[in-house]
């Protein structure tokens, strides 16, 4: 799937759109509900239906693109084909729930951060992984372009859910003292672009992205100590 700037009109590395500009205007599926919140209110089991769906339609996707049918990924979650068709009548309305549902995953995780005890480790191992989630996400979402509905629409909610958890991150790294203070939300959209950039060159890597992280500690900062307790090296 994909990602890089937070923004509309970017890339970021949460954000999935294709390397397609997609219009809601000229594309199938606007105006239908967003796909991130139709399992919303659902019954217990028809939620967990759901939710098994679109794990198995990540899975197809990322495996056979466009060319799986609704009836095989139906297969793969252990549901009926009916039961794949009444929340998801369209594959257009699939693909957008699938690259949404990434999205909405990302945001979760990073509001379930908010009261972790290293605030500091917690906001940079936090960036790490939505940086190279959301690179899986943008290279799906551009191989899935083409028979898409509304990706922006879909997307929108859990974009603006993922960047305010990483907002609220950010601000408890700072009340830390372990991330500089003159960093904004703004910032760390570009930031956040960069590292995309940075895993994706062909000579890139997850240490890379550390450093990126590393390199927003305050001046004169002792060095962020990993998961094992080890200071991380550069």
């Amino acid at each position: 799937m994909t990602t890089t700037r937070l923004e509309r009109g970017a890339r970021p590395a949460s954000s999935i759109r294709g390397d397609r500009p997609v219009s809601s205007r000229s594309t199938p599926g606007a105006g239908a509900p967003r796909p991130e919140r139709a399992g919303r209110g659902l019954r217990a089991d028809a939620a967990a239906n759901r939710a098994r769906v679109l794990l198995a339609a990540e899975a197809a996707f990322g495996e056979r693109g466009l060319a799986v049918s609704l009836d095989e990924i139906a297969r793969r979650a252990g549901v009926g084909p009916g039961t794949v068709h009444r929340h998801f009548p369209t594959k257009a309305a699939l693909i957008d729930a699938t690259l949404a549902s990434g999205v909405d995953s990302l945001a979760s995780e990073a509001a379930g951060l908010r009261r972790a005890p290293d605030p500091t480790e917690a906001f940079c191992a936090f960036l790490v992984t939505m940086v190279e989630r959301g690179a899986a996400s943008h290279a799906l979402a551009s191989r899935l372009a083409g028979g898409a509905g509304d990706i922006d629409a879909a997307v929108a909610e859990p974009l603006r859910a993922l960047r305010s958890a990483m907002a609220a991150l950010l601000r408890r790294a700072q009340r830390a003292g372990g991330i500089r203070r003159d960093l904004t939300p703004r910032d760390l959209d570009a930031i956040v672009a960069g590292a995309h950039a940075i895993l994706v060159h062909p000579r890139g890597s997850r240490r890379l992205v550390e450093l990126v992280c590393d390199a927003m500690r305050p001046t004169g900062a002792p060095p962020r100590r990993g998961a094992r307790g080890r200071p991380r090296r550069s």
